[in-house]
């Protein structure tokens, strides 16, 4: 049987400490995950969860989906009395199938496409691992199944670890071909078309909860100015997630904002969906806003990564993270808007029916996504030109080269049944004056 443990924290090493797969020269990391069998560590996990995941990956909540979605492989062929070592192509779009149509505990309802393929992304990325290392025997590792091969439960005692048995192993470059081929085979996300405005109250309670703005905040007002600058990415400028991950500091710094003419745009280099670039529109009082970010919480969380460290990516953990100083990510966005919509009471409530047994669920949700914040800075930018005089067609190609859509018949059909959300309300020069 197979479980998960994880480290409780710093604490010195003992000799019989030795054998914790998360251990360093000095302290336990708290929250490092070790994969167990019947008792014992499961050591090839572990080497994976130990050099491919933790040292890269930004938190303690990632290296543990890292290890629970390894852990639903494991199980799934354990309950098929497959080895996981001769496991092969067949079985894991068999994994895939079987989730699919399964039922999460948690939700009440049929697992979702994408979180069939988040498990998927890291179960690839294991067997990549696991054939760069020549543990696997099955076609995963590139070649044919051998018949002969035995598909029940081997025991592992009977064969020394596959990391230190002579003989040539695969090259990196074989192990990537394999990963290639696999990740073809995890289902495809389904995008959420659904369209949810931020509206101006809403948008209020989100603004209170990061504080003030980073160019105006006092030494001891509340919120982050981290915070602050990854919303304002989103509702002033509608920058995808990934977008706003991936936003260079440097020319930013170039820029030279007068405090008279915050209306003023400087145009700033975005590269979006399918490595395009396109310029977007950055208004002056977010410059003033990100510049007082560069020069004081990101130096800070910079300095407390390393006093040397140097880091072009714009938006970092902040100095008090288990990773301070290195570029945020997709993941940590999105659980800085889950905890916003939790600390500014922005939360709804989702009934789920488990389609097999009628059982009702109550899940307590929060009410918006981080893109929730890209749709709502098109429908407050249409509607601030339609206000200040711009005509309907000039709106939405404006909206259209501001987003990245290649057409603007995109930018018409997702947000034309929302305008109403921001319908009522004074025209300002920014977005920001809609809100003050």
């Amino acid at each position: 049987m197979y479980k998960v443990s994880t480290s409780p924290g710093p604490r010195p090493l003992y000799a019989h400490a030795t054998r914790y797969p998360w251990q360093s020269d000095m302290t336990l990391r708290l929250g490092h995950p070790a994969v167990w069998k019947d008792g014992k560590l499961f050591e090839e996990a572990c080497r994976w969860l130990n050099e491919e995941i933790v040292p890269i990956r930004p938190s303690a909540k990632t290296w543990a989906q890292a290890a629970q979605s390894l852990l639903t492989w494991l199980d799934f062929l354990e309950a098929s009395e497959i080895e996981w070592r001769h496991a092969g192509r067949e079985d894991l779009i068999a994994y895939r199938d079987a989730y699919l149509g399964a039922i999460s505990p948690q939700t009440g309802k049929r697992y979702s496409a994408n979180t069939v393929a988040v498990r998927m992304t890291y179960i690839i990325d294991f067997l990549r691992f696991a054939v760069e290392h020549d543990w696997i025997d099955s076609d995963l590792g590139g070649g044919a199944v051998d018949a002969s091969l035995p598909r029940a439960r081997t025991n592992i005692d009977q064969d020394a670890l596959a990391h230190i048995r002579k003989g040539s192993s695969p090259s990196v470059g074989r192990s990537r071909k394999t990963a290639a081929r696999l990740y073809k085979l995890k289902p495809k996300a389904k995008q959420n078309d659904t369209v949810r405005v931020i509206s101006r109250e809403e948008m209020d309670a989100l603004r209170r909860w990061t504080g003030p703005r980073p160019s105006e905040r006092r030494p001891n007002d509340g919120g982050s100015d981290r915070d602050y600058v990854v919303f304002a990415l989103g509702w002033a400028c509608g920058l995808r997630v990934q977008e706003i991950a991936d936003v260079d500091m440097r020319p930013l710094l170039a820029m030279v904002v007068s405090p008279d003419d915050i209306g003023k745009y400087y145009k700033l280099s975005i590269t979006g969906k399918g490595n395009k670039a396109r310029f977007v529109d950055v208004p002056g009082w977010l410059v003033l806003d990100l510049q007082a970010y560069i020069n004081g919480a990101r130096r800070r969380a910079l300095r407390k990564r390393s006093r040397t460290a140097e880091e072009k990516k714009l938006v970092l953990n902040c100095e008090h993270s288990t990773r301070p100083g290195k570029p945020i990510t997709k993941m940590a966005m999105q659980d800085l808007m889950r905890r916003a919509c939790t600390g500014a009471g922005l939360m709804t409530e989702v009934k789920k029916t488990n389609p097999e047994t009628g059982e009702v669920v109550i899940v307590r949700v929060p009410k918006f996504s981080m893109h929730c914040l890209r749709h709502t800075y098109a429908v407050m930018t249409y509607r601030n030109h339609r206000k200040s005089g711009y005509g309907d067609l000039d709106a939405w190609k404006y909206l259209q080269k501001q987003l990245g859509h290649e057409q603007p018949a995109t930018t018409i059909n997702i947000y034309l049944h929302h305008l109403s959300v921001w319908s009522n309300f004074r025209a300002g020069r920014t977005l920001l004056e809609m809100l003050d």
